[in-house]
């Protein structure tokens, strides 16, 4: 049987479902349960953009699906994108959590369906896991079980399109690659990275999202995020920056903005052992002991590109990983059909290490 949310009972046993589902996985990493219970009661329960999925047995929940209704910039037309997919591995639990979205949507016009992507949130939890299972998320990550893209395909889903996840060491011999790099750069060019200002966030914020917009190309899965999005995105991960991870680069002069990086904290260290509690106090003790960082987002304008500044960038960053005991680095998700960051972050010796899969479906066929 098929519920849909709409109060928060329903809302909250559709959040806290993967405790259920995952109880017995070594690698998951619950979600900050306070954090996505304000996030989904503001889009399912007051604004109603998304619509909440329940697939019910005996009144105990085997299934979920979260989906919206947003512009697609690779189809240029209105598209049904799915995120929040888990179930048991059970293919009629798959199948009638699609059958009502697919109904629900075909109603609205819609005929095709894409997931899991959160237009929203574009570079958070996207994709379903398809390789690398043997290890625990990084934060902002998906993980599901391996039977989750067999389940998809049962219900006619095919690939879309993968990102791909790269595990970059830190170790000597990845920073001299990265020396390299920076000393060619600097030989002609003059050009500063800075780290982000708090004091300055507003014109920082400009400055990103300039670089975003201007770094947008034909094989970018979406449009730049708009500057409503990023001054939400810099709120919603205010608690997760560390500033000097946070990297603009301008051309000394102009004070032209370039290049982009952003870098967290791998915070899901400390959640894993938290079980999706923010306690303040294990959060302050273990920001020193976490050891990984994740590159959520790298961007250089076109007329930098494939000048070495991604890697001067991060020689920068480097430096700091040192400095604060950082010795693991994951860069990524990276769309497969956008080789430049993929081969630059090969370059000083990234390997694929994770793959991540959209799936789409052609409705009413």
């Amino acid at each position: 049987m098929i519920r849909k949310v709409t109060t928060k009972k329903d809302l909250k046993r559709f959040i806290y479902y993967v405790k259920t589902l995952y109880k017995d996985d070594p690698h998951h990493v619950h979600p900050l349960f306070f954090s996505l219970k304000k996030e989904l009661a503001d889009e399912v329960l007051k604004k109603q953009d998304y619509t909440a999925l329940l697939c019910l047995r005996d009144n105990a929940i085997v299934g979920r699906i979260l989906y919206t209704v947003d512009e697609s910039k690779k189809q240029g037309k209105q598209v049904g994108y799915f995120s929040f997919f888990d179930a048991i591995d059970d293919p009629s639990v798959a199948q009638e959590l699609f059958d009502y979205m697919e109904q629900d949507l075909l109603a609205r016009g819609i005929d095709y369906v894409e997931g899991t992507f959160a237009p929203y949130d574009p570079d958070t939890r996207r994709g379903v896991l398809v390789k690398g299972f043997d290890s625990s998320p990084v934060i902002f990550t998906s993980y599901n079980y391996a039977y989750y893209g067999r389940l998809l395909e049962a219900v006619g889903c095919k690939k879309a399109i993968d990102t791909v996840l790269l595990n970059a060491q830190v170790n000597k011999a990845s920073l001299k690659r990265l020396n390299t790099v920076s000393k060619y750069f600097n030989r002609s060019h003059d050009v500063r990275i800075d780290s982000l200002d708090f004091q300055h966030l507003d014109r920082d914020l400009k400055d990103v999202h300039h670089v975003l917009d201007e770094a947008t190309n034909e094989i970018v899965y979406q449009d730049a995020p708009s500057m409503d999005m990023v001054e939400t995105a810099a709120r919603q991960l205010k608690m997760f920056i560390n500033p000097d991870l946070i990297r603009i680069a301008r051309e000394n002069g102009t004070d032209r903005p370039i290049g982009f990086c952003l870098v967290l904290p791998d915070y899901n260290q400390i959640f894993k052992k938290t079980k999706g509690r923010l306690r303040p106090l294990a959060f302050l003790l273990g920001k020193k002991k976490i050891t990984k960082a994740r590159g959520m987002m790298q961007y250089v304008v076109p007329d930098y590109q494939n000048t070495g500044l991604i890697g001067h960038m991060f020689k920068v960053i480097y430096d700091e990983f040192e400095r604060i005991g950082i010795t693991d680095f994951e860069a990524g998700t990276m769309m497969e059909d956008n080789p430049k960051p993929i081969n630059a972050f090969k370059k000083f010796g990234g390997e694929i290490i994770k793959i991540y899969r959209l799936y789409g479906k052609e409705l009413g066929k």
